[in-house]
C-alpha cells in the first residue's frame, strides 16, 4: 500500500509525509475517540511517532501541532482524506498552504488543491 494521509481537523491543511521534510505540515497530534493522544511526525503509512493507527484510521482526528490548543476529540471536526495522499502534490500547492493557510473549510482546501496541486 502506498502513502495516504488526512487533512488537519482544525485548519483543513494537508498533513504531509515526513519524507517531504516540512515539519509545519508533518508534525501532528492524533486524537482517538478513547481520549488517547499521540504526538509526533506522521510517516505516511498510518503511524504517528511510530504508533500504528490503522485499526482506528477512519475515526482518527489529526491536528497540525502548531495549531493544536489542547482540544478534546469531541471538540474537533473530522480529518478528511488528503487528496494527494500526503505526498503527490506540486510544491506550488505546499507553498500556497504555508503562505495562505489555514483554510476556512474543506471546500477552500479543495479549490486550492485543484488550482495548485497539478493533478
Amino acid at each position: 500500500m502506498g502513502y495516504f494521509s488526512k487533512t488537519c481537523a482544525k485548519t483543513h491543511m494537508p498533513i504531509v509525509v515526513e519524507a517531504l521534510d516540512l515539519p509545519r505540515l508533518n508534525m501532528v497530534v492524533a486524537l482517538l475517540p478513547s481520549g488517547r493522544k499521540i504526538e509526533g511526525s506522521y510517516d505516511g503509512y498510518g503511524r504517528v511517532n511510530g504508533v500504528d493507527l490503522m485499526d482506528a484510521w477512519d475515526k482518527v482526528k489529526m491536528v497540525l501541532k502548531d495549531h493544536y490548543a489542547d482540544e478534546s476529540y469531541d471538540q474537533l471536526g473530522n480529518s478528511g482524506n488528503e487528496l494527494a495522499q500526503g505526498y503527490f502534490m506540486d510544491r506550488k500547492f505546499l507553498h500556497h498552504c504555508l503562505l495562505k493557510g489555514p483554510f476556512k473549510s474543506r471546500a477552500e482546501y479543495t479549490r486550492a488543491f485543484k488550482k495548485y496541486a497539478n493533478w
